[in-house]
């Protein structure tokens, strides 16, 4: 039996120690969760801490907002928000808002109580929207009712000018100007200077100028131009043949004579004569005066760019107009004595201005007429036994308006070129020895402004005259030469045939007067009592010029 009772004892521990371990984890179970719901407890007030807290906050500004509203309408600041109401209901509306008011909650508080506290900071709807209390203890009932110096004050700042504010704003950030130039930054006057600082800023200022000035002719070339090139490269002396280590010449900005005035002046000569009249170096025109072979065109060019007096530059449009002139001297009878009347023409001595203005009107060659520019507008040389033909140089006349030359002993057809200038407006040809088509198209669209054409008692001119010339004034040429033969229509009728194909035109016009001449001219005489010229080369015209 005590064997058997052992053995019941035994089992039973055996059962006890297999229950142990599951009692212990039920109780590690249970503790974990108590554990989760203390925490979750705590969060949740936590939580809700957070939110009474913000609530507050929110509360707290919307107060503090309407109590700063509240202080300025009790200052007279800012209207009241009742449109229409007196006085009486401003205060007494007052007095309901600050009976409605309540303290702010204390942080010592439980937070059911703060909430409740919270919920009664709210804007009381009966009254204007003011909260109850203020930010910080700040109740505007505390504060003292203000005086009526600081609304008047507040008033007055309200309704400031603000003209004056913008003055006052600009005096005050207006730069300080020196005193020394106050007077000359208000008055235009000098201000507090003394007399030798004037002087010193004038010595100043007009030294600064004439550095300017001549900086300007050093670099700039002057206003002499071409002159002063030459008189610089004549000063610079002889370069020599061999050739030397360093430059026999110091360089200079503005070319040299050979480079500028020579090679430019002979291409612009070339441009506007016959390209065999004149040659290619400047150098072959030296002593042309002395050659028999040379050109009328080598004699004008010799002249302009070696002999003339007056230096004309090639930069001045006159250059090419003394050079016409000249070519029309030595070519036309000029040179030879020929003409009747040559005064002050091509002086070998003392060259004069071709148009008289740098004398004053003295010195002006016979029949050249100018501008007040110094520009050739009429060449009046007829009647004056003017021979050869007229020059193609005639062509740099571009301000030309009248051209006279009938009545002498001209010959040659008409070049193009010398009679189709821009301005040309009275052309007188008449009474010569021209021959060949008269080149009535390139006259006509180059010489727009045409009044005047006269070109009768020329034999051997023939041609036929366009529709384009019925605009012209006046018209006069040999009936038996051109086309259509302008003959009348009729034996009792004044009308030509020309002018009856000008009326049936579109434009239906006529020129006011057209002649057709039929008389035979009388070549003029050179007077035999004439001086005979000094013995001179006045050239011989190229072959086919």
């Amino acid at each position: 039996m005590p064997n058997a009772a052992a053995a019941t004892a035994s089992s039973r521990q055996r059962r006890g120690r297999q229950k142990k371990p599951s009692s212990s984890i039920d109780d590690a179970l249970e503790q974990k969760l108590r554990k989760k719901q203390q925490e979750k407890v705590y969060q949740d007030k936590l939580e809700a801490k957070i939110r009474q807290k913000q609530k507050a906050a929110y509360s707290y500004n919307v107060n503090d907002d309407d109590d700063e509203e509240e202080e300025k309408l009790e200052e007279g600041m800012l209207p009241s928000r009742h449109s229409g109401g007196d006085n009486t209901s401003m205060s007494s509306s007052k007095n309901s808002r600050r009976k409605k008011k309540k303290k702010r909650p204390s942080s010592s508080s439980s937070p059911s109580s703060s909430t409740k506290s919270i919920d009664n900071t709210k804007v009381d709807e009966t009254t204007t929207g003011q909260p109850l209390f203020t930010k910080g203890g700040n109740d505007v009932r505390n504060k003292p009712p203000p005086s009526l110096s600081d609304i008047e004050a507040a008033r007055q700042a309200a309704a400031i000018d603000p003209l004056r504010a913008a003055e006052a704003k600009r005096e005050k950030d207006k730069q300080k100007v020196n005193p020394k130039f106050a007077d000359l930054h208000e008055t235009g006057q000098w201000g507090g200077l003394s007399t030798w600082e004037k002087y010193g800023i004038c010595v100043v200022t007009v030294g600064v100028i004439g550095v300017a000035i001549w900086l300007g002719i050093q670099f700039g070339g002057g206003s002499g131009g071409s002159e002063d090139v030459e008189k610089n490269a004549n000063n610079l002396g002889a370069q020599t043949r061999a050739p030397t280590l360093t430059p026999s010449m110091t360089p200079t900005l503005a070319p040299t004579v050979t480079g500028y005035r020579l090679t430019t002046g002979l291409s612009m000569m070339k441009s506007i004569s016959p390209s065999i009249a004149l040659p290619n170096n400047p150098e072959a025109l030296k002593g042309a005066k002395t050659q028999d072979g040379s050109t009328p065109q080598m004699l004008a060019a010799e002249f302009i760019l070696y002999d003339d007096a007056q230096n004309v530059s090639v930069r001045d449009p006159t250059f090419l107009e003394r050079y016409a002139l000249a070519v029309f001297y030595y070519a036309n009878g000029g040179c030879s004595g020929d003409w009747i009347t040559g005064t002050n023409w091509m002086d070998p001595v003392n060259a004069t201005d071709h148009c008289g203005v740098s004398a004053g009107g003295s010195g002006r060659w016979h029949g050249v007429f100018c501008n007040l520019q110094g520009r050739v507008t009429e060449v009046k040389m007829n009647g004056n036994y003017v021979t050869w033909k007229l020059p193609r140089e005639f062509a740099a006349f571009t301000e030309l308006s009248t051209l006279e030359v009938s009545d002498n002993r001209m010959v040659g057809e008409l070049p193009s070129e010398a009679i189709s200038m821009p301005k040309l407006f009275t052309l007188l040809l008449n009474n010569n020895d021209f021959e060949g088509a008269f080149p009535f198209d390139v006259v006509k669209q180059g010489a727009t402004s045409l009044d005047t054409l006269w070109i009768q008692e020329n034999s051997q001119l023939s041609g036929r005259v366009p529709t384009s010339f019925c605009s012209l004034g006046s018209i006069t040429l040999d009936c038996a030469n051109f086309q259509p033969q302008p003959v009348y229509v009729s034996p009792d009728s004044t009308e030509t045939t020309f002018v009856a194909d000008c009326l049936a035109e579109p434009e239906g016009i006529s020129p006011r007067e057209y002649t057709c001449n039929t008389e035979l001219g009388v070549p003029v005489e050179k007077p035999v009592d004439a001086p005979l010229p000094a013995p001179r080369i006045c050239g011989t015209p190229a072959v086919g010029t």
